[in-house]
């Protein structure tokens, strides 16, 4: 009987191990790591920064991308417009990183730097409302909010103005409102914002070309008004993926037309993860990418002197551009950045949503590029 014992209390002992080393190894993968490194290197692509936090979780791997999954998800990419979508950040756990960019005009406010910005966490960021609105044409969607620079001790971005231009693969799921924690953030530092809103697929009007119509005349408008208003001096305009690419079009159509540009001293043309090569974006299998074919009406065979006149060309336009870009951006590839005429600069492990994330290292990329060319 006693030795019955001792075999069932050893059987009972050997389980209770292992359910503890299989616990302690899920725990041990489920955590998160810290990677803070940074490097300020030079060479034929740009200048490339790596100064992050990478909070990665258990690893979740979308054969087949859906709208919100795209949004949901970033990882690194091999280069291809075919790239698969990762989950390698989650908006519940954030650890600190003491490595922090001495340089970084928004270290005061947002001193954490972190890389892979999911979709997601975006819509916890401090925001605010628009301080005012204004249209530009009859349809409702036709309308630029503003938000303006609060008083700061920071001075140094007080005169200047941000036209933005939101992106959300052309498609009317995707309005401003998902890029509000960036407005907010930039105001706090004392820049004034002005966001285009625009008739996207989905909206009467919308999709090719009416969304570039709508954004070239926005841009126009809101020059227009600061110029009036007279509260800022120095202007850029920037647009985030699908409107990055609405952006440099738009800048190309207004240096092309009668629209003094160096009068209304514009800066520089921002592209942040813009989209560049449309023809070959469409051909990807992404969400974001099957979505230029509804946009375009048609494939690069159907309508190719529409996806002609749909590619930027900078070497058409009067105004300087830097297109920012990240390495590990599976939504808009990093060859994207690589366009003659421009200048780039390329951030290391950096993700689609990071440069709407005011921790992350991508906005100080940012805000570096506004502070290098605001003489």
């Amino acid at each position: 009987m006693k030795t019955v014992t001792y075999v069932i209390n050893s059987i009972t002992l050997a389980v209770a191990l292992s359910t503890l080393t299989f616990v302690a190894k899920v725990q041990a993968d489920s955590s998160f790591s810290v990677n803070s490194t940074y490097a300020d290197t030079h060479d034929n692509n740009g200048t490339h920064y790596d100064e992050s936090r990478s909070l990665s979780s258990n690893e979740d791997t979308h054969d087949d991308l859906t709208l919100s999954a795209l949004h949901e998800t970033q990882s690194t990419v091999d280069g291809s417009d075919d790239a698969v979508s990762e989950d390698t950040h989650t908006n519940e756990e954030k650890k600190t990183s003491d490595d922090t960019h001495a340089n970084s005009e928004s270290s005061a406010i947002y001193p954490k730097k972190i890389s892979q910005v999911p979709y997601s966490a975006l819509g916890v960021l401090p925001t605010s409302e628009a301080d005012e609105q204004f249209s530009y044409g009859d349809d409702p969607l036709q309308t630029i909010y503003t938000w303006h620079g609060r008083s700061s001790t920071n001075e140094k971005y007080a005169d200047k103005a941000l036209i933005f231009i939101h992106g959300g693969c052309w498609l009317n799921a995707y309005g401003y409102e998902h890029a509000k924690g960036m407005y907010h953030a930039l105001a706090e530092l004392g820049m004034g914002v002005y966001v285009t809103e625009y008739r996207r697929v989905g909206d009467e009007g919308g999709g090719w070309p009416g969304s570039l119509d709508d954004v070239t005349q926005a841009i126009s408008t809101a020059l227009k008004r600061i110029e009036n208003e007279g509260r800022y001096t120095n202007i850029y305009i920037a647009g985030h993926s699908a409107g990055g690419h609405l952006a440099l079009l738009a800048a190309q159509r207004l240096s092309s037309s009668s629209l003094n540009l160096s009068r209304a001293n514009i800066k520089r043309i921002i592209g942040l993860a813009a989209i560049t090569d449309i023809q070959s974006y469409a051909m990807g299998h992404n969400s974001c990418q099957s979505a230029t074919a509804k946009f375009m009406n048609g494939t690069p065979e159907d309508v190719p002197t529409a996806y002609q006149r749909a590619t930027p060309r900078p070497t058409h336009g009067s105004l300087p551009i830097t297109l920012l870009q990240g390495d590990a951006d599976s939504i808009v590839p990093a060859r994207h950045a690589v366009l003659s005429g421009t200048n780039q600069k390329i951030i290391k492990n950096g993700g689609h949503f990071d440069w709407l994330h005011p921790e992350s290292t991508s906005f100080d990329a940012l805000l570096e590029v506004i502070s290098e060319h605001d003489e």
